[in-house]
């Protein structure tokens, strides 16, 4: 039976738009991958957004699906898997320590922004929390001052002011032994060091920020760091924890040579992706709901394997243009 000259037309775009569904879903799968691979300023700024490439294939999917062309779901969704695996083993649960451990501590990140006025929230996240050991970033000499008040629960404070976003302090309910501030990489950002006391038992601490990588001198400045952050705790004995806003995902060529020299971690393994940037902010170029497409995890807690993981969440908005990050820790040694 022959067709008619609408009815050819009409088979003619519904595989036309079907093959171009498969080919967006190949291409952005491509990309996903191919960008987690090599090292290249655009490709690095591209292999931050794994959920989102996995979210746009699902979409482009479901439509290909009702062009009902069998053939083409099928391949669709080998593409969407080898993509899929890069987020979803985030999910797994990891085995569990018991929540009684006398060496349990809680730790929190708060990039604060020197921009943030939320003074109060910060501070009443801190109570609310009540970490052992809280780390801020970020933070310029007002924030120092602001910070104080918390004093009185986490009365030892180690760390540099620094007006223009690279600031950093380590505040903790007990003494840090041997703290340090050292410059690690070519820039001139600080990075906190010292050992941390867990019933007797020493961690070593690193609280680092490199830079953003927005511009290709930049991205080397924080491969550079990550460097020598990897080089400085090779050297260590301890147990190591480090905490940082590291401007780099779990999927990043740095991160993942950063991960492989050091045999660290990330805490996050079992509590999902727990993106942090970019959230609402007065004062951020990146407003709803450009922040909520756009949000990727680059806070970390990294950890060595004598450390186990009882939670790792997000908390509150406190003004900043970055979700804290809590983690309850337990040194299982």
């Amino acid at each position: 039976m022959r067709l008619l000259p609408k009815q050819r037309n009409k088979n003619f775009l519904s595989n036309f738009i079907a093959i171009l569904l498969l080919l967006g879903i190949i291409s952005i799968t491509l990309l996903s991958i191919g960008s987690s691979l090599v090292w290249n300023f655009y490709l690095e700024l591209a292999s931050h957004f794994k959920v989102q490439y996995l979210i746009t294939t699902i979409i482009l999917a479901f439509l290909l699906s009702i062009n009902r062309k069998r053939a083409f779901v099928i391949i669709a969704l080998f593409w969407i898997l080898l993509n899929a695996g890069e987020v979803i083993h985030w999910y797994i649960p990891q085995s569990t320590v018991g929540h009684q451990s006398p060496n349990k501590i809680r730790v929190l990140l708060v990039n604060i922004n020197t921009k943030n006025n939320n003074y109060e929230q910060v501070i009443s996240l801190v109570r609310k929390e009540k970490p052992d050991v809280a780390v801020f970033l970020e933070l310029d000499e007002f924030w120092a001052n602001q910070l104080q008040s918390i004093n009185d629960i986490l009365p030892y404070a180690v760390g540099r002011a620094n007006p223009d976003n690279m600031g950093i302090a380590v505040y903790s309910k007990r003494p840090l032994e041997k703290p340090n501030i050292k410059f690690l990489g070519s820039s001139n950002n600080a990075s906190v060091v010292g050992d941390l006391l867990i019933n007797k038992q020493a961690i070593s601490l690193v609280a680092t920020h490199p830079m953003p990588p927005i511009k290709p001198e930049l991205l080397l400045s924080t491969k550079q760091q990550l460097n020598a952050i990897s080089g400085y705790v090779k050297q260590l004995k301890q147990p190591i924890l480090i905490i940082g806003d590291l401007n780099t995902t779990m999927w990043s060529p740095s991160y993942k040579n950063f991960i492989n020299k050091t045999g660290l971690r990330n805490a996050r393994q079992g509590f999902g992706i727990l993106p942090t940037w970019p959230t609402e902010a007065k004062f951020s170029p990146i407003k709803p709901p450009l922040s909520w497409l756009l949000l990727i995890p680059i806070d970390h807690f990294l950890i060595s394997p004598e450390i186990k993981v009882l939670n790792v969440r997000t908390g509150t908005n406190v003004g900043s243009d970055h979700l804290p990050l809590i983690a309850d820790l337990v040194l299982d040694k």
